[in-house]
């Protein structure tokens, strides 16, 4: 309601003499004087009008005028409106405690005296417009208070759902499908490579980018799923209702939207892709809001690991196909798919075996590695635990450090015994492992996973690493684990044979380069991981063994 609008009173009577008289009183005043023949005729007007005050004519053989007071008093619209009533001197007596009863507030002699009636014409017309004024103040403090609330819980660049308030609402619908029995989904997704969009396009396209991307997942989802952004190139979808199969095919959809379709403004045209990782629960088994973000975050990081522009499931702590999204059962059953999966590490095996025998044969500085090979798996076990990383996941681990530690055995780096820094030729070589392995990895499409862990486990977390330059979370998780892992294998059991730093030493060296070569957050865990292992236990006896 605006407070400047034009102000109006209504006058029932049946007398036209009467009209005419009151709108001759009131004309010097700005307002509208509606005039009515019988009250009647008020239901329908003070739904057009807002009268600021009603004069009705009232006598002791008609008191209907009393009843319509009353009418008026219960209707949301009008119970705040004054009414005075009219009659002449002689029925006021009998018509006064009446007339406060049905909810009048004064009584006008009729005739009535024109001073008298402007005066108190003039007393509500003023009260009415205070009451307005502060019914728009009002208005207009909520309307603020609404935007305020609005930004409150939105991005300001992509006008998306805020991180305080997807956690929020990931409480609540947890609550709400576990009371109800019914199924929920959650998707992290994660933009690949985007910093390098912001580095080579600038940061108004990367902006560009993060909204056109919002766009068009917002064109993916229904009404009732709440899509949001979790922070940098991060975004967060909550499906209620909606179970693991139904999330699998609106999680292709929103990668393939993202993917198969150019990013392009006026400037630039760029490409870009999309891992997504996936939590589905059920029922009481849902999991807690908490848990769900830390399962979705792992499943990014196994999208992240395998390659980019994928999505990968959360099935459960430690399943033997955690993290995996397998659309090869779509097209064959279980018994023919477990078959192939053997098949495949049976030939992953028989390969790395066959390395491994080459290498033996050719080298004698395989022995060197062989307690650090064992030292790390234990190391890698204990984090992995922490991290609640799929078997999967560990078993590439596993045949990465293998293959590792194989290919330096057999281009005979001599780094391995080298005390001190190294010559330049050595240091070349160094820098070319990454694409060495990367090569050799690339000629048996079953070490695809190895392959992305070898390449990238010399980037630093600040991004002053190599081969590429990555920094922070544009590392694959699994090279950042392999990494931060090989580094504390090598610190407390040197391949070149001299003696190892102690527990608190190599702690203490983790923290100093915490946020610079690793990632701050792993290295937490894997502190967290020796406190409550026999890691040094288990490093002596491997020691012990490799020397026997």
């Amino acid at each position: 309601m605006s407070s400047d609008k034009k102000q109006s009173i209504l006058f029932v009577d049946s007398d036209p003499v009467a009209h005419k008289s009151v709108q001759e009183v009131l004309k010097d005043f700005d307002l509208d004087v509606v005039v009515a023949r019988s009250t009647a005729e008020v239901s329908e007007l003070v739904l057009v009008y807002d009268f600021a005050l009603i004069l009705l004519s009232v006598t002791p053989s008609d008191t209907t005028p009393f009843d319509t007071a009353r009418a008026l008093g219960k209707n949301e619209k009008t119970w705040y409106v004054p009414i005075i009533f009219q009659t002449t001197p002689e029925a006021i007596g009998e018509l006064l405690e009446q007339g406060y009863a049905a909810g009048g507030v004064d009584f006008l002699h009729k005739p009535f005296r024109p001073e008298v009636l402007r005066a108190k014409v003039k007393v509500f017309l003023e009260l009415d417009a205070r009451q307005r004024q502060l019914a728009f103040a009002t208005a207009t403090i909520q309307q603020q208070n609404l935007k305020l609330e609005e930004r409150a819980i939105r991005d300001s660049l992509t006008g998306l759902y805020n991180h305080n308030y997807l956690q929020e609402q990931l409480g609540r619908e947890v609550s709400i499908a576990r009371r109800y029995n019914t199924p929920l989904s959650v998707f992290l997704l994660d933009l690949d490579f985007f910093k390098d969009v912001n580095d080579s396009c600038g940061h108004p396209f990367g902006d560009f980018v993060l909204k056109e991307f919002s766009r068009r997942v917002e064109g993916s989802l229904r009404e009732s799923d709440i899509f949001g952004r979790y922070g940098g190139e991060e975004f967060l979808v909550i499906l209620p209702s909606v179970d693991r199969e139904q999330a699998a095919v609106v999680a292709e959809k929103i990668r393939k939207n993202t993917g198969t379709t150019v990013f392009s403004n006026d400037k630039y045209e760029r490409y870009v892709t999309v891992s997504i990782g996936v939590y589905s629960g059920f029922g009481e088994e849902t999991d807690a809001s908490r848990l769900i973000i830390d399962f979705v975050d792992n499943a990014l990081y196994q999208a992240k690991a395998e390659g980019r522009n994928r999505v990968c499931h959360y099935r459960g702590p430690r399943g033997g196909t955690a993290g995996m999204d397998e659309h090869i059962s779509d097209v064959i059953g279980s018994d023919q798919q477990n078959h192939l999966n053997a098949t495949i590490e049976k030939s992953r095996a028989m390969t790395l075996a066959s390395f491994e025998a080459m290498v033996h044969a050719q080298t004698r500085e395989y022995e060197l590695l062989a307690a650090r090979n064992s030292f790390f798996i234990k190391v890698l076990d204990g984090l992995a635990e922490r991290l609640n990383l799929p078997d999967q996941l560990i078993h590439s681990f596993r045949r990465a450090i293998k293959l590792h530690d194989l290919f330096r055995c057999y281009i005979h780096d001599s780094s391995l015994k080298t005390e001190g820094a190294l010559s330049e030729e050595q240091e070349e070589m160094l820098f070319d492992q990454p694409l060495m392995l990367r090569e050799l990895t690339n000629m048996f499409d079953f070490f695809a996973s190895e392959r992305v862990i070898l390449y990238s486990h010399h980037e630093h977390y600040d991004g002053t690493g190599y081969p590429d330059g990555l920094t922070g979370d544009e590392i694959p998780m699994a090279a950042r684990i392999f990494a931060l892992v090989d580094s504390f294998v090598a610190m407390v059991t040197p391949a070149s044979g001299k003696e190892g730093m102690t527990r608190e030493q190599a702690e203490a060296e983790m923290k100093k380069y915490s946020g610079r070569q690793f990632d701050p957050f792993l290295v937490g865990m894997l502190m967290q991981s020796i406190d409550t292992s026999d890691f040094f236990k288990d490093k002596e006896d491997a020691v012990d063994a490799a020397e026997i």
